[in-house]
């Protein structure tokens, strides 16, 4: 079944998890489906996941199978929209503009006016003001009593900080921001307005941003250009800013709300990285394994390909599950551990090939600073409540966080 094709009321007997639908948004059936995967892996690195909420598509969970998926732009293109919810039988509206959904050569032109700007060393100009901000958070954490809800209080905090400065976004703008972000990725027919909302406005502050701002940011410098980068134009620097501001923010609240959940189930992270702060490095690295957020990013194959010895048919939807990848017991030894000693990491919670994440860099200085302030000032995290998992298919991380920060 083709991409944009109605539901088929008939169960596809060719599922092997056909009374599980990957796409419902409620965050228990994720947790219920995430352990379905990991079992699934060795038999089934592809399988066709049947039509339910959402038509049938590929699901591939294998790590060397998404690798083949994301280096492959010619053959698994992302111009159809990148998660289940924005899928379509046509291009997304964006595509052409917006470098997430769009395929080369088009996608070099976009990529390398954006990527220019962190290769020229932005993230480097910016990491001590990022850290002086997140030791700033943790302090007013100890102060307030060390109970707090740690997504509020920190998580959501630090992306929209760096991403401001990155972008040159007014600070009184950031809890404004932080609402909105918070939301785009909520999934449900009880959620989809409140996030389509929020996309909208974000856009509108993004276009208004542009046409009345003279700063230095990158949404300004984009629209300039520079002798060594292509100037872009006003829609395509609006809706690329517009992915950065949300790619960068989401993804890495939910990361740090993730790996606090570490910290907690793993209290010798503590000791282990004040006596080592040589080991944070690679404690960086297994978070972004660890602890991804991303559930799933959807392509639709341009011609017919096998891949993991299953045919697909060009048209067909092709879903990886990076969570499920990242924990593939074929490339990571106790992938379900969180080991601070894990070394190569091949991991890929940053994605791979032509659309890796070009805010990796500033992603890690983020991870970087949070773990080594918190061991830094505290001896370990308790929680202090029930935790609530956002309602989204697509991003799997915290919408509160109560937890107990420790001496």
């Amino acid at each position: 079944m083709s991409v944009g094709m109605p539901l088929d009321p008939v169960v596809d007997r060719t599922d092997p998890i056909p009374d599980i639908d990957l796409a419902d948004p409620d965050p228990a059936q994720l947790l219920a489906a995430d352990r379905v995967l990991a079992g699934l892996r060795p038999r089934h690195r592809v399988f066709r996941h049947g039509a339910k909420s959402r038509p049938g598509f590929w699901a591939v969970i294998g790590h060397a199978e998404t690798l083949k998926v994301y280096r492959d732009a010619a053959t698994f293109s992302a111009t159809h929209g990148m998660t289940l919810d924005s899928l379509r039988p046509e291009p997304d509206p964006a595509s052409g503009m917006m470098v997430e959904v769009t395929d080369p050569p088009e996608h070099r032109r976009l990529r390398r006016s954006i990527g220019a700007f962190f290769a020229d060393g932005i993230v480097g100009t910016l990491s001590d003001d990022i850290d002086e901000y997140v030791r700033d958070l943790l302090i007013r954490v100890r102060e307030d009593g060390g109970t707090v809800d740690f997504v509020a209080a920190v998580a959501a905090r630090i992306p929209t900080y760096a991403a401001a400065r990155l972008l040159g976004l007014p600070k009184d703008d950031l809890d404004w921001i932080t609402a909105r972000t918070s939301r785009v990725f909520l999934s449900g027919p009880d959620q989809r307005a409140a996030a389509e909302q929020a996309n909208g406005e974000l856009l509108g502050y993004f276009a208004k941003l542009l046409r009345t701002s003279a700063g230095a940011g990158i949404v300004q410098r984009l629209a300039a250009g520079t002798a060594n980068r292509e100037s872009l134009t006003t829609g395509e620097v609006v809706l690329n800013a517009l992915n950065l501001a949300i790619g960068g923010t989401t993804t890495v609240r939910s990361l740090l709300s993730n790996l606090t959940v570490a910290l907690i189930e793993h209290p010798e992270i503590f000791p282990a990285l004040r006596a080592n702060p040589e080991a944070i490095a690679v404690a960086v690295e297994e978070a972004v394994r660890w602890a991804n957020p991303v559930r799933h990013l959807a392509r639709v194959a341009t011609t017919d390909v096998e891949l993991a010895g299953v045919r697909i048919r060009a048209g067909d939807p092709v879903v990886v599950w990076p969570r499920a990848a990242n924990r593939d017991a074929a490339v990571f030894d106790r992938p379900d551990e969180f080991d601070l000693r894990r070394h190569p990491n091949p991991h890929i919670g940053f994605a791979a090939g032509p659309h890796s994440c070009p805010g990796s860099g500033l992603g890690r200085v983020q991870l970087r600073s949070m773990l080594r302030h918190t061991v830094e000032l505290f001896d370990g995290f308790e929680a202090a409540g029930p935790g609530k998992l956002l309602r989204s298919n697509f991003m799997h991380g915290y919408a509160e966080l109560p937890i107990r920060a420790l001496g």
